[in-house]
């Protein structure tokens, strides 16, 4: 949990922050490998299109 345990919450507020933490580490995990997918896109296109050049 990123926030501290000593502050006086509520089970359902604690569950509540929970799952807000979970939304945005899907969320910046899913940013990262939509960025990583865009990012080999091009370069693989790149190889495949080398690769049908030696081919001929």
């Amino acid at each position: 949990m990123l926030f501290s345990n000593n502050v006086n919450l509520r089970p359902g507020e604690l569950f509540a922050i929970d799952a807000i933490q979970q939304q945005l580490l899907l969320a910046i995990l899913g940013f990262g490998v939509a960025t990583l997918a865009s990012g080999l896109a091009p370069s693989l296109s790149m190889a495949q299109s080398q690769q049908q050049q030696q081919e001929k």
